[in-house]
């Protein structure tokens, strides 16, 4: 046999055999995050909750300081933190740790979580009506998404940064838009 085949076939068995292990945090991804809207969604209705469906018991706890509703147009406004200066795009919001550390603290939509008996389905209601055509970030920090993966959770979609936290994104329906509602 090629030693070079042998070789693969070593480390893909010693892979294998390690995240297998009893002594191994992370169980097998078994569910899949839904959220609603879903990410890339458009024409989302003003008064709309973000619905995060785990499939399987969460930490609550975790799930609540570790997701945060932005809005691009706060990304443009004026800060609270007179140190700060412009606070950028979202496409660059979303690659700086510490820009996004400080948008979830200082800039983050208002709301209340609610959950399901299960602990499975987390929805966010925002505090008011957000903002007509315009983009949000559900931002997830690494350590929620680390416990995800110990609950066996994973991702589907999104857009991961280099800090390990993932972001969805949905944009709002125009004002006038009424989603069929009066």
């Amino acid at each position: 046999m090629n030693t070079r085949i042998v070789a693969l076939l070593v480390l893909a068995v010693a892979t294998t055999g390690c995240s297998r292990q009893a002594s191994s945090p992370t169980q097998p991804l078994t569910k899949v995050l839904t959220s609603v809207p879903a990410d890339g969604a458009t024409g989302v209705r003003l008064d709309a909750a973000v619905t995060l469906d785990f499939g399987a018991a969460v930490d609550r706890a975790a799930v609540e300081r570790g997701v945060h509703l932005l809005a691009e147009r706060d990304m443009f406004t004026s800060c609270p933190d007179a140190s700060m200066g412009s606070h950028g795009t979202m496409e660059s919001v979303m690659d700086d740790e510490n820009m996004l550390r400080h948008m979830d603290e200082l800039h983050a939509t208002g709301g209340r979580y609610s959950w399901n008996a299960a602990g499975t389905v987390c929805t966010f209601q925002p505090d008011s009506l957000m903002g007509p055509q315009t983009r949000y970030m559900v931002h997830m920090r690494g350590a929620m998404l680390e416990m995800m993966r110990q609950t066996g959770v994973g991702m589907m979609g999104g857009r991961m940064n280099t800090s390990g936290d993932m972001m969805l994104h949905f944009q709002t329906m125009t004002a006038d838009d009424h989603g069929g509602h009066h």
